[in-house]
């Protein structure tokens, strides 16, 4: 079975091929083998002696210079191909270098026998044409051939002076020949028998037969004599011919006494004698025009060689450069799919000729190993891509879970993620993958150095300490396959934080319940001590004052306290109603400015209205508690400074498209870096006095609300916090606002 050849399968290769070289191929192989018939014909013609006249010599020559021409123009189609090899080997092809290297030793194979041969030839024809023309050899065939001119002399004298007696005894019978034919014929039966003739025919100028008398068994064929045989006639002469093919003498004599007749007899001679007589007379002839034709047969000879040496030449270039194009260009080929296949093209195949060789073999050898890896190919993409789909699905899965997924390797190296675990990582998906868990995120060390678990572990907690605060994480891992882990955990966070709320929210109840009931005694106690026994007390009354009035304060601070813990444990329902944010931001902007006068409390965005539907004292709560922990921290950054530099507090809202912005800025000691989320926490504070409830008790009011508050540092140089939330807007906040509100920026 032959595969075709793909498109670009054997770019070298083809440089060699006879695939488009067989038109001249063809006439290459055409010619050698025209070339080679003359030559062959030139050769034989000379061996056997047709050389020796002049009309052969001329044929010969020429035949063997269109041998030569021919071998020229073979010459010409190989040195075109050898220039392609030659080209093709420049460039550093595929196979040109073997086709090189069997050109060049089937040519040397060819071309040193024919060298030594030419020498040979050269001084063994040179000496054997002069042995055949020395003196002795010229001598023996001289004397051959007057022996057989002496028999032949003989025997052609006593057969024409028998024909000359015969014809004077024809003439004066001429009458018989016309009147009466049969005496006629018996005359010249008895006439051929008395004389030993086998046959005799009197014949015309035509050849035509007049009469005929043949020796019974006797060959009497008769055959037309030839024109120089009438001629001697016609001369009065006896012409004796031999006639070799029925081994006699042929006689012809002209009748005189006719008007136009001849008498042609037939003597025979014994086959033998005859075969050597023409043997004589063909080798003295030979001898003869080889000593004549002697410098023209050797050149004949010569070129009758160089033309047999040509096409020895030419044959074996042609088939060292077949031979190589059958070795090299199926191992171009196979080069050419090898390469092919190293970049990736298992499509490629080569051809597998009808030879069933070892390269044949080795070309099916190589298809099928081919064949096979494109199915393995296809195989892998095919499981390649369901196992693409797969990882698809399974990230798409992951990708809308919120809890965070990752698989490890044996080496606790990252093997896949899921977004919202690079999320709680605080990196990149692309970070992350192939890097050890321990080097990313350190307080998984001491889950990780667990023995490995045998099932699903139960829920660990790991606290992921990040830039802004900590993550609480609530951890599950399950084994893997070949040593790994699959770890799924989730962000507790803001679970953690609410159930701290929660737990507070009981404890503020209790405590403002505990508390609350012996403070007024406590207060009152003190109070009446003061009024009753101030004066009475005569000895350190200072001491005495100074006393009850520290009763009497903390038992007020203690109020406050527990005032704050009611609040915070019971949080109103939000009562919604449409309200203008500008006039409320402006209203305890006002209230502010006269609390903390020494700095400069701003508002900004209020110059026109902004509607939504809020609570209305909830919102100024939290406005409210937000400008006095900004102010206070004004005044703690100043006081532990020391510095002159003016305060400032600033509430800026932003009329969104999905709802208003409120931001409070200051330049006070700003928001510690480590645990920043946790400040919404109750009972959770930077500061040396108070509960901690003030961000919390905001923070809840603005979920309340559907909105989220952010804790960030203020923006430009030098300290600074800034705390923002936005409140969504809903579909009642389009009903139509009032008509007037106070305008301008207070």
């Amino acid at each position: 079975m032959v595969l075709p050849l793909a498109a670009g399968d054997t770019a070298d290769a083809a440089v060699l091929s006879d695939q488009p070289q067989s038109r001249s191929s063809a006439i290459f192989l055409g010619g050698l083998a025209l070339a080679a018939l003359l030559t062959a014909a030139a050769t034989i013609a000379l061996l056997i002696g047709e050389g020796l006249t002049g009309e052969a010599n001329t044929a010969i020559s020429a035949m063997l210079i269109a041998s030569i021409v021919v071998c020229a123009a073979c010459a010409g189609i190989l040195a075109h191909r050898l220039v392609r090899v030659a080209r093709a080997w420049r460039s550093a092809a595929t196979g040109a270098r073997l086709h090189v290297r069997f050109v060049t030793l089937f040519s040397l194979a060819a071309l040193a026998p024919a060298i030594v041969v030419a020498a040979f030839l050269g001084l063994t024809f040179s000496q054997g044409v002069e042995r055949w023309f020395s003196q002795r050899v010229e001598s023996t065939i001289e004397n051959a051939a007057d022996v057989g001119r002496a028999y032949v002399d003989l025997a052609s004298g006593d057969m024409g002076a028998e024909i000359e007696v015969m014809a004077q005894d024809l003439n004066l019978a001429r009458r018989g020949l016309t009147e009466d034919s049969a005496r006629y014929l018996a005359f010249l039966q008895a006439q051929a028998e008395g004389r030993g003739f086998e046959s005799a025919h009197v014949i015309s100028r035509d050849g035509a037969v007049l009469a005929s008398a043949v020796e019974q068994g006797g060959a009497g064929e008769y055959r037309r004599p030839s024109e120089q045989g009438f001629a001697a006639a016609d001369a009065g002469e006896v012409n004796v011919a031999f006639d070799a093919e029925h081994n006699r003498l042929l006689g012809l004599y002209r009748l005189t006494a006719y008007t136009n007749a001849y008498l042609l007899v037939a003597r025979p001679i014994e086959p033998r004698l005859m075969q050597r007589l023409l043997a004589f007379d063909e080798a003295v002839s030979d001898y003869r025009q080889s000593q004549r034709q002697r410098r023209a047969l050797r050149g004949l000879f010569t070129m009758a060689y160089i033309s047999t040496a040509l096409i020895v030449l030419l044959a074996a270039g042609w088939v060292g450069l077949t031979s190589a194009t059958r070795i090299a260009e199926p191992i171009g080929r196979l080069v050419g799919a090898a390469r092919r296949v190293a970049s990736g093209d298992l499509k490629a195949r080569v051809a597998v000729g009808e030879e069933r060789d070892e390269i044949d073999a080795l070309a099916a050898a190589f298809n099928r190993m081919t064949a096979q890896l494109d199915a393995q190919r296809r195989d892998l993409v095919t499981a390649q891509e369901d196992a693409e789909t797969r990882r698809s699905f399974i990230e798409a899965v992951l990708g809308g879970v919120s809890a965070g997924v990752l698989g490890l390797d044996r080496d606790g190296r990252i093997t896949a993620i899921n977004s919202s675990a690079a999320q709680l990582l605080g990196m990149d998906h692309a970070h992350l993958v192939n890097r050890r868990l321990i080097d990313v995120a350190p307080e998984f060390a001491e889950l990780l150095n667990q023995p490995s678990p045998a099932g699903e572990t139960p829920p660990q907690r790991v606290d992921l300490v990040r830039e802004g605060g900590t993550v609480n994480l609530s951890v599950r891992m399950s084994p893997e396959a070949e040593g790994g882990l699959v770890l799924t955990f989730d962000d507790m966070t803001k679970l953690i934080s609410a159930q701290r709320q929660e737990a507070w929210k009981d404890v503020a109840r209790r405590i403002a319940h505990e508390i609350k009931n012996p403070l007024t005694p406590i207060q009152l106690s003190a109070e009446r001590l003061r009024r009753k026994y101030a004066s009475e007390i005569t000895s350190d009354q200072d001491t005495f004052l100074k006393c009850t009035d520290t009763i009497l304060r903390q038992v007020s601070d203690i109020g406050r306290m527990v005032d704050e813990f009611s609040s915070f444990a019971r949080m109103p329902t939000p009562k919604m109603s449409f309200a203008d944010m500008s006039e409320i931001a402006r209203g305890v902007v006002f209230g502010q400015r006269l609390a903390f006068a020494d700095m400069r409390v701003e508002v900004e965005g209020v110059d026109k209205p902004i509607g939504l539907v809020v609570d209305e004292r909830l919102i100024s709560q939290a406005l409210l508690n937000l400008i006095k922990n900004a102010a206070e921290s004004v005044q703690a950054r100043r006081a532990r400074d020391g510095e002159p530099k003016e305060g400032f507090v600033l509430l800026r809202l932003r009329d969104l498209e999905y709802g208003v912005q409120f931001e409070v800025i200051d330049n006070g000691l700003g928001f510690p870096e480590k645990d920043r989320h946790r400040l919404i926490e109750p009972y959770v504070t930077t500061r040396s006095k108070g509960a901690g409830l003030g961000l919390a008790i905001v923070a809840r009011i603005v979920e309340d609300h559907g909105g989220l508050i952010e804790l960030d540092d203020a923006p430009g140089p030098g300290p600074g916090a800034i705390v923002r939330f936005v409140l969504p807007k809903r579909a009642e906040d389009s009903i139509d606002q009032p008509e007037e509100h106070g305008a301008g920026a207070s």
